[in-house]
């Protein structure tokens, strides 16, 4: 009895993990489509409105999707350094510091090199450079899902299979 209910916990656990892996796989997804919903928002807002920056990141940091609203909340309370610090260095740190995106570092290069156009030319040069960051995302976004769609029944697989395998070996 005490070995059944071992081997069925140790299944359980890497099942489980298994699982984790799925997750991972669909919150990149969701990520990446929150980040390029928001870059639609921040690019009607900046030619349309003509929003400052300031107002752009605290609008975004309520508005964006859920997964990505961080990045603009870290960026808005960087502003407060505007005068000692870059927009573009503040901004970076904000891309930087939000690994719960699970970007990959060219992801995250693409999206900290913004900060170099966001707020410093005209509305239009801002409007290309996010019009392009958004474009190649969506490149990213469809790598990505095809990864999901690949690997997702790999990771559950794995993961049930290594726990029947761990079970085997330790009987």
């Amino acid at each position: 009895m005490l070995r059944a209910l071992g081997a069925a916990l140790i299944i359980t656990a890497t099942g489980l993990m298994g699982l984790r892996g799925v997750w991972r796989l669909r919150w990149r997804c969701r990520c990446i489509e929150g980040l390029i919903e928001s870059l639609q928002l921040m690019e009607l807002e900046i030619c349309s409105r003509l929003a400052p920056m300031r107002e752009v990141l605290e609008k975004l940091s309520r508005e964006a999707p859920k997964p990505v609203r961080g990045l603009y909340r870290r960026a808005l309370e960087g502003m407060g350094e505007i005068g000692r610090r870059s927009f573009f260095s503040i901004w970076g740190d904000a891309v930087e510091s939000s690994r719960e995106l699970m970007l990959r570092e060219e992801e995250t290069e693409l999206l900290r090199g913004l900060g170099l156009a966001l707020g410093r030319y005209d509305v239009r040069d801002q409007a290309e450079t996010i019009s392009r960051v958004r474009r190649r995302m969506e490149g990213y976004l469809m790598r990505a899902e095809a990864e999901r769609e690949r690997d997702t029944k790999l990771n559950a697989f794995f993961g049930v299979a290594s726990g029947i395998f761990a079970v085997i070996i330790l009987l």
